[in-house]
C-alpha cells in the first residue's frame, strides 16, 4: 500500500471516526437519499482525483444496496441523517468547533446482517469478495480500490469508519 499517496488522501479528506454503534453505516444509508450520497461521493472523488469508473459505481451501489436490503438497522441512538449529515459537514468545515469522537429477504442472496455485524469491515467484505468473485474477487476489488474497498467507498460517502477497517499488524484496510 503506497501509505504516501494514502496520507495526501486522508489530508483532504478525513475518515468519519464516530463510534460505530453511535451511526451504524447501514442506517445512514438507508436513511439519506442516494442522490445526496452519489453527490457527495462525485465531489469527494474530484478532491482527491480520483476517476470513478462503471465498474466502481458497481460496488459503490452494490454495497449501499446490501446496506439498504441486507442489514437490521433498528437502533434506538440514531436521531436520523440530517443531524448526521450536520455533524459531518460542520466537522469537514476549518470553522468548526467540534472535535471528532474517536428485510427484504429475496434482495439478500448474500444473507442478513445484524446491527452488530453490519459494523464490523471484516463480515461486510467476505460478502463483497462473494458478490464480485465472477470478476476475481479480491483481486478486482483492490484493483479499484487500492486502499481497500470499504475503506475507500465509506471515506468517499462520508459514512462512519466501520470496527477493524484496517488491520495495522497486516497493513490490511478492508
Amino acid at each position: 500500500m503506497d501509505t504516501e499517496k494514502l496520507d495526501l488522501v486522508l489530508e483532504k479528506l478525513s475518515p468519519v471516526l464516530l463510534p460505530p454503534a453511535e451511526y451504524p453505516p447501514a442506517i445512514v444509508v438507508k436513511d439519506t437519499p442516494r442522490n445526496e450520497l452519489i453527490e457527495r461521493i462525485k465531489n469527494n472523488a474530484k478532491t482527491i482525483n480520483l476517476d470513478l469508473t462503471d465498474e466502481h459505481w458497481e460496488v459503490i451501489n452494490f454495497l449501499f444496496d446490501f446496506y439498504v436490503h441486507c442489514c437490521d438497522t433498528k437502533d434506538p441512538g440514531y436521531t436520523g441523517h440530517k443531524s448526521y449529515w450536520k455533524y459531518v459537514d460542520c466537522t469537514a468545515d476549518e470553522n468548526c468547533q467540534h472535535a471528532l469522537d474517536a428485510e427484504d429477504e429475496e434482495h439478500c442472496k448474500y444473507g442478513q446482517l445484524s446491527n452488530k455485524e453490519a459494523i464490523k469491515a471484516y463480515r461486510i467484505y467476505r460478502i463483497l469478495v462473494k458478490a464480485f468473485k465472477d470478476k476475481g474477487g479480491k483481486k478486482h476489488l483492490y484493483k479499484l480500490f487500492p486502499f481497500g474497498p470499504l475503506f475507500t467507498v465509506h471515506l468517499l460517502a462520508q459514512l462512519p469508519r466501520l470496527i477493524d477497517d484496517v488491520d495495522p499488524h497486516y497493513g490490511t484496510a478492508y
